[in-house]
């Protein structure tokens, strides 16, 4: 089969199973599997492609149809401007989570610090651990992950970008990770640290049931926030503030419709200068407080 007749055949495919942006997935296959962007299809289209790399392609466009996530079919995304590893059992990461990661480097670039402590909450991919290293060299990253299956794809997406970000194993909710941060020169005070910021597990047990199959395929552990969404939240602001220092920034990514709870819940955790901030369809989308 030569290579435009193939491509009509995926995009028919991907377009008859129901996959949104059918074109552009196709295009990502292609390019990805047969290293063949639009030029090459526009210069080269009659040429034959050979049976193996058909049976791949098709292979792959077959795993689309089923609702497979694009971005596990091709095993990693693009996140501010880096590449980072995905697949089975770690979250995707999401453009709104940049505006997540732009909020803190604001902070810390109008705070004049240049070298802050931060911790990651609820890592995953690592793709704020990674992208907040890279962006303040100086800066001391934590990155905390409690999934198994989540962690060779942290580890991996950490050397990979050549960022020195130090790895904490654990459940969030469990107060005894906070024994990382204890001062070694004050005996059973902790040491207190500049961030935290979180794209924590926010999504309701109702909408749990209501995801697109798409979103079913990824690990319920980074989705599910309890009966209100709000679980982590709490938690995160009364628990990990007791390492966060006086005027020590709390960043969350939030579902566009958690705004208000989620800054209320700040609030009533002793937080000032509450700002929700909205994402680029104008929902809100990240929560910021200082302690």
């Amino acid at each position: 089969m030569i290579l435009k007749e193939l491509y009509e055949l995926t995009e028919n495919m991907l377009a008859a199973a129901g996959v949104e942006d059918h074109r552009f997935n196709t295009d990502c296959l292609f390019e990805d599997i047969l290293d063949a962007d639009k030029v090459t299809l526009l210069l080269n289209g009659d040429r034959e492609v050979p049976e193996p790399d058909a049976d791949r392609l098709m292979s792959a466009a077959e795993k689309r149809c089923s609702g497979i996530p694009l971005q596990y079919i091709l095993g990693k995304w693009d996140f501010y401007g880096r590449t980072f590893f995905v697949g089975d059992g770690v979250l995707i990461p999401r453009p709104d989570t940049e505006i997540l990661v732009e909020r803190v480097l604001e902070h810390f670039e109008k705070a004049g610090n240049s070298s802050p402590e931060i911790c990651d909450l609820c890592s995953g991919s690592g793709c704020i651990a990674v992208t907040l290293k890279k962006e303040l060299p100086k800066a001391k990253i934590h990155a905390v992950e409690l999934s198994s299956d989540a962690m060779p794809y942290l580890i991996k997406n950490i050397q990979s970008n050549g960022a020195d970000v130090k790895i904490i194993k654990g459940d969030i909710t469990d107060g005894r990770l906070l024994e990382n941060f204890l001062d070694p020169d004050d005996f059973g005070e902790y040491r207190k640290i500049d961030g935290i910021v979180s794209n924590p597990p926010y999504i309701t047990d109702k909408e749990m049931t209501e995801l697109s199959r798409e979103v079913k395929h990824e690990p319920e552990i980074a989705l599910r926030g309890g009966a209100d969404g709000l679980k982590f939240y709490r938690i995160i602001s009364a628990l990990w503030g007791e390492i966060l220092k006086d005027g020590g920034l709390i960043a969350f990514e939030i579902g566009y419709e958690q705004g208000e709870a989620v800054r209320d819940i700040l609030r009533k955790s002793g937080y000032k200068n509450i700002e929700i901030h909205k994402d680029l369809s104008g929902n809100d989308r990240v929560v910021t407080g200082i302690k």
